[in-house]
């Protein structure tokens, strides 16, 4: 019993690391970038060359997160 309830902790605890996200600030406008190992999350707010902004937002899943 006790056996499977250090294996569940320590794949709990993996799993938490793999998800603690590391923020990412752009100098475009304002875009900001949250970057985890199993996950990207990106909110778009860049200054284009007429002025406006492109605004979007963009989520990412383990593997296409490393693709971009």
């Amino acid at each position: 019993m006790k056996k499977n309830r250090k294996k569940l902790f320590i794949f709990l605890a993996i799993l938490l690391i793999l998800c603690f996200p590391i923020k990412y600030n752009y100098k475009d406008g304002g875009t900001v970038s949250y970057k985890a190992i199993l996950y990207s999350y990106t909110k778009y707010h860049k200054l284009e060359n007429d002025g406006s902004y492109f605004i979007d937002t963009e989520f990412l899943i383990f593997p296409f997160n490393f693709l971009g």
